[in-house]
């Protein structure tokens, strides 16, 4: 802008832009130019507002005395440097502590004796530069001093590093209503079939009421929307739509949950722990067994057991509990009830994997076995007997999906104790196979009968798609088969040596078992493993490995039947049953961490049986080779063993050939 027109159209002095002063705080908000008219500017007086006026601001720029004390801070390194260029590790070590302590050095003063500067330098470290750097004593005079041309760097910079910043916080998943409406639809589709905790209608009132914030006014997070997110979360891992959003609604829900575990004001003193937060607890398990890992998967579902049995749903219908409930809703003590049993399920499922101890004791239960799903969802819970009422009555009655897998689930984890007591049996020198591990195990075998029989009467058709829950208990029960064989053969391996008859029942027992397990998994492929259970990889690894195993046996009792010159088949009945769960694996593992763990530990068994077969093949081939008439042998020799002898050994190698099945002819 010219001068001409910052001066007054008068011919006096010429006036300033501004009046001298602060301007207001409107005129800083809306970042205008104030012209600090008192008592107000012009542009609050436009504006109708008051003009105000902080006196109170800090002025801008370094603190008085900073660029000073940054000059002595030069100074003092450029001393030290003087001394010996050399020293820069002990330098780097031990000088910007030391410097952060010193005080600002006037200028031409001797620095204190320090680590870094008097004293025996030699004992410090004295790296050798790159060639063509500042410090490789091109650049350094005799007489200690640093050339003019030397760019004096402060040596704190040499190694510089920034002071470690704060943990960035995790990117927040937005949840906008169209997406929880989805998740909540999804959750119900694909999640619940297989976790049937909640009443939908309840749920779905609740959830308008529940705020969007995570937190309440005092801070403690809320559980009803820690229980949402938990829920959304593994609704998440079931599906390919959301995941970009799955990492970062997990990373929050724990940490939601972890916060809402330090805050303890948030219990009553009646119930020490509110259910959602069990629940939210259980279901954040089932998604990091499925997308995490093991580890974590275990130890998650562990603190979801303690607080289990610290809000004693153990105990639910005990007649202590029972008075305490009395008038509240039916529908809300279900959902507690549905919230054991899943808890009780989950124990014992990942207890087999590895045969760990259970945490949830069957003993001490006093609360009954589940409500049917459409009575739960009707909100008129039917009341169902206790679990050793279920166990000990004789008939076959038919229960709820759930009810059934969590008898048979029990029967599993009776399974696995039975399992350990026997170990620890014969760990104290006692008998492999006792009187009183036949009694044991002979009445698991008939529970797992009678549950199988009542639902294959009942249920002559199974869906995976239809009935997820009852899809899995009849995995369940042929699973438990399975393993009561390998009791047996593990007793019976460690015993006299004796093979008993009645392993060889239970054998074939566990081999029907495992193609029952392959051909429902080779109908369930084509309905998507969406809305399988995500344990069900257990089941089906369990079979395979059965089935690869008994094709090892037949693959070596047809070589041994197999006569000189003959090579023994690669092929078996159970190749397709085998290659059916394989599929089904392989398809599960991208979206299964279980199914993936599975399908590694098989192909693994796979490819080094399959190197045991070539190497002995190639065995079977070098000796028939040896056998093989030389053909420098003179014709007129052969021809005359020729006329009789080979009529012979034609007619008798086709004689043992049709006798033998699945073998082929060697040819060379």
């Amino acid at each position: 802008m010219p001068a001409s027109r910052r001066t007054s159209s008068t011919d006096g002095p010429p006036q300033p832009r501004q009046l001298p002063g602060s301007a207001c705080e409107e005129c800083r908000k809306r970042k205008l130019r104030c012209d600090r008219q008192r008592p107000q500017c012009g542009t609050c007086a436009d504006a109708g507002i008051v003009c105000e006026v902080n006196h109170n601001r800090l002025a801008r720029g370094p603190k008085k005395g900073d660029l000073k004390a940054l000059r002595s801070r030069i100074v003092a390194l450029e001393r030290r440097l003087s001394l010996d260029p050399t020293n820069l590790d002990a330098l780097s070590l031990h000088g910007d502590a030391d410097l952060s302590q010193q005080q600002p050095l006037p200028v031409g003063s001797t620095p204190p004796p320090g680590p870094a500067s008097d004293g025996d330098l030699s004992q410090l470290p004295s790296p050798r530069g790159t060639r063509g750097s500042i410090w490789d004593g091109s650049d350094y005079h005799a007489h200690g001093q640093l050339s003019p041309m030397t760019p004096q760097i402060p040596l704190s910079m040499q190694n510089f590093k920034f002071p470690p910043s704060p943990p960035t916080p995790p990117k927040r998943a937005l949840i906008h209503d169209l997406m929880r409406a989805d998740l909540d639809q999804l959750y119900f589709d694909r999640v619940h079939p297989n976790v049937p905790i909640f009443n939908q209608s309840r749920y779905f009132a609740l959830s308008q009421q529940t705020p969007l914030t995570p937190y309440h006014s005092n801070s403690a997070p809320n559980p009803r929307l820690c229980l949402q997110y938990a829920m959304w979360t593994l609704a998440m891992a079931l599906s390919s739509q959301f995941e970009s959003y799955r990492d970062a609604l997990y990373t929050e829900t724990k940490q939601m949950l972890e916060s809402l575990d330090m805050c303890e004001n948030h219990h009553s003193s009646e119930c020490p722990v509110c259910v959602e937060e069990i629940q939210a607890w259980l279901l954040l398990a089932f998604y990091e067994f499925s997308r995490t890992n093991y580890k974590r998967g275990w130890v998650t579902a562990g603190r979801a057991f303690r607080l289990v049995q610290l809000a004693r749903l153990h105990e639910i219908d005990s007649p202590e509990r029972a008075m305490l409930l009395q008038g509240e809703d039916p529908v809300v003590v279900e959902e507690r009830r549905r919230t054991f049993w899943v808890a009780y399920c989950l124990d014992r499922f990942i207890s087999l994997k590895n045969q760990w101890p259970l945490t949830l004791m069957e003993e001490v239960i006093c609360t009954r076995l589940p409500s049917p799903e459409l009575s739960f969802q009707s909100s008129q819970p039917i009341q169902m007997p206790f679990l050793s009422e279920a166990i000990a009555s004789g008939d076959q009655s038919l229960f709820s999906p759930l009810a059934e897998s969590v008898v048979l689930a029990t029967v599993c984890g009776r399974t696995l104790s039975h399992t350990q007591v026997a170990n620890v049996e014969r760990t104290y020198g006692g008998s492999a196979c006792s009187a009183d591990f036949w009694i044991r195990h002979e009445w698991l075998a008939g529970m797992v009968n009678k549950r199988l029989d009542s639902l294959m009467q009942s249920y002559p058709v199974v869906s995976a798609a239809a009935d997820p829950m009852l899809f899995f208990a009849f995995m369940l029960a042929h699973t438990t088969t399975i393993n009561l064989c390998k009791v047996v053969e593990a007793g019976q391996t460690q015993g006299s040596g004796q093979w008993d008859p009645a392993v060889f029942e239970y054998q074939k027992r566990a081999l029907r078992a495992a193609r029952e397990i392959a051909a429902l998994t080779k109908a369930h492929e084509h309905l998507g493993f969406f809305k399988a259970h995500i344990f069900l990889p257990l089941s089906i690894s369990l079979a395979a490995s059965r089935l690869i195993s008994q094709r090892t046996q037949t693959l070596s009792d047809l070589a041994a039947q197999v006569p000189e010159g003959f090579i023994p088949t690669s092929e078996t009945e159970y190749d397709g049953e085998i290659q059916c769960c394989l599929d089904a694996l392989r398809k599960m593992q991208t979206f299964n961490n279980l199914a993936r763990e599975h399908l590694q530990t098989l192909e693994q068994i796979q490819f080094q049986q399959t190197q045991q077969q070539q190497q002995q093949q190639q065995q079977t081939q070098t000796l028939l080779m040896g056998h093989v008439p030389s053909q420098s042998h003179s014709h007129g020799h052969a021809h005359g063993h020729s006329s009789g002898q080979h009529s012979l050994s034609v007619s008798h190698h086709q004689h043992q050939h049709q006798h033998i099945p699945q073998i082929q002819l060697c040819t060379y």
